[in-house]
C-alpha cells in the first residue's frame, strides 16, 4: 500500500500502468498483441482497483485479480463494477482455490506479503499455480530499494537484506531470475522436475510435497504445508505430465487440453462433444436472452462449468466468464485453464467469495440436480440473489421437476421467470428457465 497522504488511488493507478508497460511483454500470453481477444491467464495478488488487470484486458490477456476484504476499501468490488475479473482471496495458511499449472504469470504490486518468511511458504503456492516456464513479477519492496527505501519506513540495509533473502528463496524453489530492472523483478519457473529431484537427493529445503496425500490440483481447504505446520514444500510436476506446449491463442480455446490427455477418467471425444453441444446451446440462449451480446451483460458466472465450453462459446461477446467447478464433482478446472479461460473451485453449500450485486448473469446447468443431495435449493438461490445485480439474468438448465422447484422459489424472491424447451437438451425431461431479478426496495 502507498504510504503517501494524497490521492492514493490515482497515484497507484499511475504506478501500475508504469509497471504494466515493462512487465507485459515478458508474459507468454501477451505475445500476439491482439487487443480484441481474451487470452488466459494472469493472476494478480493485491488487486487494488485492478487497473493493471483492466489494461491487460485491452492487450489480449485474461487476468484474474484477488485481494482480501480489508479495512481500506472494497477493492474487489470496485474491480467487478469496472467489469474486470476479480474475486476475494488471500494467501495465508491454505492453498488458493485454483489448480496447479493454471496461470502463465502472477503479479504482485506492493502487496507487502512476507515472501521469504517461513522458508518461502507463500512462494511455494505461487509456484504451484504457475505453469511450467511461467513468470512471477514483483513490484514494490524490496525491489529497487536503492531508490525507494526512504518512502517505505525502513532502512536501506534492511531492504538490501530482504532482497537477498528473496533471491535465495527463489533459487531454492528452482526459479531463475529473468530480469531485475527499475521497479520490477521477474522470475521464471522451471519446465521440468530436474532441479527439484537434484535438491531432493541433496536433502535441500524445501521438501517435495506429498502429492498422494495432497494431489497438486486439490485446493479446497488444503493447507499450504503437508508435513509440519507452516513448513513449505514444493509441488512437483506429475509423473504423467504432458510437456507438449499449449497452442497459441485462439487455437487453444477449442483444442483438446493437455490435462485431458494426462487423465485416465476423461476422454478427448467427450470434450469435443461438450464443445459442440454448448456452441449450439448458446445460439439458443441468444434467442431467449436479448441482452446477451450487448453491453448490458459483462460479468458472467457459470456455476457448474465442466470443461468451460459455455464460456468458450461466449468468447466473441463483450463478456468474461467465471467458471466455477464444484469441489464435489469431477475436477475439470485444470482443463478450463488449459483452454485460456479462468475459474475457481467452490462448494455451493457455502457463500461465494465476492461482494453483493457483482454479476450480470448467472448460468446454472445441472447444478441443482448435482448438488441437491448436499445443498438446500433455497440456500443456493439466496446466494445467487445476493451476487446478482438488479435486472440481472439467471439461466437454469435442469430436469423439469427441478426447474419447477426453482421457479416456485424464484417467485418468492421477486424474480420474473419464463420456461423454454431447447432442442439441444441432454434428456427429454430437461428444461430451460430464464429469470430476471427485479429492482425493489423496502
Amino acid at each position: 500500500m502507498c504510504h503517501v497522504a494524497r490521492d492514493r488511488r490515482r497515484e497507484e493507478d499511475e504506478d501500475e500502468r508504469k509497471v504494466e508497460k515493462n512487465c507485459v511483454p515478458v508474459s507468454p500470453v501477451a505475445r500476439d498483441g491482439r487487443r480484441e481477444e481474451e487470452e488466459g491467464g494472469g493472476s494478480r495478488t493485491g488487486g487494488k482497483v485492478a487497473s493493471w488487470g483492466g489494461d491487460l484486458l485491452h492487450r489480449g490477456v485474461l487476468p484474474l485479480s484477488f485481494a482480501p476484504k480489508d479495512n481500506h476499501e472494497a477493492q474487489i468490488q470496485f474491480a467487478l463494477e469496472r467489469g474486470i475479473p476479480a474475486m476475494l482471496g488471500v494467501i495465508a495458511t491454505q492453498r488458493l482455490p485454483y489448480p496447479s499449472r493454471a496461470f502463465d504469470m502472477a503479479h504482485c504490486s506492493r502487496c507487502l506479503i512476507p515472501w521469504s518468511a517461513n522458508g518461502g511458504l507463500y512462494l511455494t503456492e505461487i509456484a504451484r499455480i504457475l505453469r511450467p516456464g511461467g513468470f512471477w513479477v514483483l513490484s514494490g519492496p524490496p525491489v529497487n530499494y536503492q531508490q525507494r527505501w526512504r518512502g517505505w519506513e525502513t532502512t536501506e540495509e534492511e531492504q538490501r537484506q530482504d532482497l537477498e533473502k528473496l533471491r535465495d528463496t527463489m533459487k531454492s524453489l528452482c526459479f531463475t531470475l529473468y530480469k531485475l530492472e527499475g521497479d520490477f523483478a521477474i522470475w521464471q519457473k522451471p519446465t521440468t522436475n530436474e532441479c527439484h529431484n537434484q535438491k531432493k537427493q541433496d536433502g535441500s529445503q524445501p521438501a517435495i510435497c506429498d502429492t498422494e496425500a495432497y494431489p497438486a490440483d486439490d485446493a479446497w481447504y488444503v493447507p499450504l504445508h503437508t508435513y509440519v505446520p507452516m513448513e513449505p514444500c514444493v509441488t512437483p510436476f506429475p509423473d504423467n505430465y504432458v510437456s507438449t506446449p499449449l497452442r497459441q491463442w485462439s487455437e487453444r480455446l477449442n483444442a483438446i487440453p493437455p490435462r485431458i490427455l494426462e487423465s485416465k477418467d476423461e476422454s478427448a471425444a467427450a470434450f469435443q462433444h461438450d464443445v459442440k453441444k454448448w456452441q449450439e446451446r448458446v445460439e439458443f440462449y441468444k434467442t431467449v436472452v436479448g441482452e446477451l451480446g450487448s453491453n448490458k451483460i459483462r460479468n458472467v458466472m457459470d456455476m457448474n462449468a465442466g470443461y468451460g465450453s459455455f464460456a468458450a462459446a461466449l468468447i466473441d461477446m463483450p463478456v468474461w466468464t467465471m467458471n466455477v467447478v464444484s469441489t464435489y464433482g469431477m475436477n475439470t478446472l485444470g482443463a478450463v485453464f488449459d483452454r485460456g479461460l479462468i475459474g475457481t473451485y467452490h462448494d455451493w453449500c457455502e457463500a461465494f467469495s465476492t461482494y453483493p450485486r457483482t454479476y450480470d448473469m448467472l448460468h446454472a446447468a445441472g447444478l441443482f440436480s448435482a448438488e441437491g443431495h448436499r445443498c438446500e435449493l433455497t440456500d443456493v438461490m439466496l446466494e445467487m440473489d445476493r451476487i446478482l445485480r438488479p435486472n440481472g439474468v439467471v439461466i437454469v438448465r435442469d430436469l423439469d421437476y427441478v426447474v419447477e422447484r426453482v421457479a416456485n422459489a424464484a417467485k418468492l424472491m421477486r424474480w420474473n421467470c419464463q420456461s423454454f424447451s431447447d432442442d439441444h437438451r441432454s434428456v427429454a425431461s430437461e428444461e430451460v428457465l430464464v429469470c430476471r431479478k427485479e429492482f425493489w426496495t423496502i
